[in-house]
């Protein structure tokens, strides 16, 4: 997509107050004549191309694709905290403050005019080659169901638009239903299927991508449509998808989990990507990344103490601010650890636990890696070096980078006769840092925003359709072929071994909360897909919504399960200075504990759009 710059600027569709056509508008105000556009395919593809920028960059808070709140939205689960300096609306979510008056977005008509204005036009082109026009208008169908999933997932049933309208149009549209409305976005899918090459550019979609899309939005279909019965046609849609992209036992497709997020130059060619979105350093400082707002922040401002032991040598003045999500003890539990006899453990079963000499050897065995690699490749902790090697970070009690107001420091003036540890305030509030996204060769620049860099985000992988696939046997009850597609991403992105992978689970059954199997993939794909796409959080409602029974006639089928991983409070460790004990702690973020009532399965629609549009509330937000 770096190939063609747009040369025109494409006005905005204005919603109107005062009538429903003003409400709903159908054509841009300021709109270049469209005859150059659409007699040429390099310039409709340019128009393509930033209908991708659109779709893929979306701001949405909790549903966004590839845009740094992907990651920062993590803590609206229990997988990480927010800053303590921040405000209460990153993670209000969590705490159960939101109300019909909020507003997380909906359907981007004027988004949706340009589609269908390109799909008609491209279309009736008398210039253009049935090769470009199969393969635009393939983009096109993926474009538009990428767009409709976002607030599939937020919503449920959303107002069906799926041609140019006119002016003559009723355009108070109402919603459908949840069923209608993934249907839609999965026939789409299968039209772009049929049309996309197989193998596409960097940066565009494939039929690959639309399969592997599909998968994700089947599953959610499963759950909300159907109640996640085992006989739901989504979950065949989902093994359908999964076997046209060639799934298998080997994990062929797998590459090192580390490539695929910590350097851009390996993110690119990286064969596990199905889809990227890149950003260029044309246009890209840490202001427009994740790296700006999860790292940590030092300008050496911390005690003396931390300065005689714990010495930073560089200024690390623009890495750290509050938006940060620092990963929770909670997250951190989920990662596997192999044990002295090889045998694969969760870290509290582990001999390490009660023989390890320190924290390290303790907690997570830096010099030999025994916990799974994926905890390596994003998560800083205590004694790590970070900013590119050049500096050992602790988040250890009066350590270089522990939040002085954190409870990681408690009690450390009546202590030391000081308030411990580093007093900037923008660093960790749980003993643990993100480096997942980080690109560990950037250095120190006065100014972020002077600090250019490529950079690329994942979309679509194929680490997440082996789960995918694995998901959908395991909620028709096919306990062995679920085994068999989570053993992938456990051997070639855990490190660990084949064999011992299979023996782990092969004991394990069961795929209702509390069941050892449903419990194993649970932690599997966390470890595997934390920090993109808000999987964990989605991925919690969708199993949620199947235990509830689904969504019929607009109310849910029962009163809803309350989904525990959404409740309580969170955990972080607390080291001691010298690095050889630690306890647990729970905290929360400022707005306070996670909660989590039935009704947040589908969020409010904003009340003020809502009557003016004419569409129903969702249930439980009247």
């Amino acid at each position: 997509m770096k190939k063609y710059k747009l040369i025109w600027i494409l006005g905005l569709i204005v919603i109107g107050l005062t009538s429903c056509k003003k409400f709903l508008d159908t054509q841009p105000y300021d709109k270049i004549t469209g005859e150059q556009t659409w007699n040429s395919e390099n310039l409709s593809t340019a128009f393509i191309y930033q209908i991708y920028q659109d779709v893929l960059a979306s701001d949405s808070w909790l549903s966004g694709y590839a845009h740094n709140y992907s990651t920062r939205s993590e803590s609206v689960t229990k997988n990480a905290m927010t800053g303590t300096l921040n405000s209460s609306y990153w993670s209000k979510d969590r705490a159960e403050l939101m109300t019909k008056n909020d507003d997380y977005g909906w359907l981007d008509y004027g988004l949706l005019w340009r589609i269908h204005t390109a799909m008609k036009n491209i279309q009736a082109s008398a210039t253009f080659s049935e090769t470009y026009k199969k393969r635009a208008l393939g983009e096109l169908y993926f474009l538009r169901a990428a767009h409709y999933f976002i607030y599939a997932k937020l919503y449920g049933g959303l107002q069906v638009i799926d041609r140019e309208l006119s002016p003559d149009e009723n355009l108070q549209i109402p919603r459908k239903s949840i069923k209608e409305t993934y249907d839609f976005i999965l026939s789409d899918l299968d039209k772009a299927v049929s049309s996309l090459p197989a193998v596409a550019e960097r940066g565009r979609a494939s039929s690959s991508a639309a399969y592997a899309l599909s998968m994700r939005v089947a599953l959610q279909a499963a759950a909300y449509v159907d109640g996640g019965t085992p006989n739901s046609a989504y979950y065949d849609k989902v093994i359908t998808a999964g076997t046209a992209l060639g799934l298998n036992s080997s994990g062929s497709q797998l590459s090192p989990y580390a490539d695929l997020f910590r350097k851009y130059e390996t993110a690119i060619a990286a064969s596990e990507n199905i889809l990227i979105r890149e950003r260029s350093k044309t246009n890209t400082s840490l202001y427009d990344i994740p790296m700006q707002y999860q790292g940590m922040w030092s300008t050496g401002k911390f005690s003396a103490y931390a300065k005689l032991h714990f010495p930073i040598n560089v200024t690390m003045n623009f890495w750290g601010m509050d938006g940060g999500a620092w990963p929770t003890q909670d997250l951190v539990d989920d990662y596997l650890v192999k044990d002295t006899d090889g045998s694969l453990k969760y870290w509290e079963n582990a001999s390490y636990a009660t023989t390890g000499a320190n924290v390290d050897q303790k907690m997570y065995f830096s010099d030999t890696k025994k916990r799974d690699l994926r905890f390596y490749a994003t998560v800083a902790y205590d004694s790590c070096l970070y900013f590119n090697n050049q500096v050992r970070v602790f988040f250890r009690r009066d350590g270089n980078v522990s939040n002085a107001n954190s409870k990681i420091n408690e009690g450390s003036a009546a202590e030391y006769g000081y308030s411990a540890g580093n007093t900037e305030n923008y660093n960790s509030s749980t003993g643990y840092s993100m480096i997942k996204y980080f690109y560990d060769q950037i250095s120190s620049l006065p100014n972020p925003g002077d600090q250019k860099l490529d950079y690329c985000f994942s979309v679509l992988r194929y680490g997440e359709a082996y789960l995918n696939m694995a998901e959908a046997y395991l909620m028709k009850g096919d306990f062995e072929n679920a085994k068999r597609y989570m053993v992938p991403t456990m051997v070639k992105h855990g490190g660990f071994d084949e064999s011992k992978a299979s023996s782990y689970l092969a004991s394990l059954s069961g795929n209702v909360w509390g069941n050892s199997l449903f419990e194993a993939y649970k932690r599997e794909r966390n470890v595997e897909m934390v920090y993109e796409n808000n999987d964990r959080y989605w991925s919690l409602l969708r199993w949620g919504m199947r235990t509830s029974g689904g969504v019929k006639n607009g109310e849910y089928a029962t009163s809803g399960f309350v989904i525990p991983a959404l409740q309580g409070t969170l955990r972080g460790i607390r080291i001691a200075r010298d690095g050889k004990s630690y306890s647990f702690f729970t905290d929360n973020n400022v707005v306070g504990e996670a909660r989590f009532t039935p009704k947040r399965y589908l969020l409010p629609i904003n009340e003020t759009f809502r009557l003016k549009s004419g569409i129903n509330q969702n249930p439980g937000w009247d």
